[in-house]
């Protein structure tokens, strides 16, 4: 099983740079990442669905995780409690 993970991030953000390096430092092959533009017409939408107000922001499982910069083993730890004990490096 693949973890699927969402970046919401704007363009725009400061922050969202660091964030985007953290997540796409989790092995690619157990972490499956989409990046979501809030300032294009699906991304916003998408950003809508969600009740998302601010960037960058973490959702796995469809559920808002976290906002702001993790740090890679606090992802980490978030992603295994998700997915009951998955590996992730």
């Amino acid at each position: 099983m693949t973890v699927r993970l969402e970046l919401f991030y704007s363009p725009t953000c400061h922050l969202c740079p660091r964030a985007r390096e953290v997540v796409m430092s989790l092995d690619e092959d157990k972490v499956e990442v989409e990046e979501v533009n809030v300032l294009s017409t699906e991304g916003l939408r998408r950003a809508e669905d969600y009740s998302i107000r601010s960037v960058p922001t973490i959702v796995l499982n469809g559920r808002i995780k976290l906002t702001g910069v993790p740090s890679k083993g606090n992802l980490i730890k978030m992603i295994q409690r998700e997915y009951s004990g998955k590996q992730v490096s």
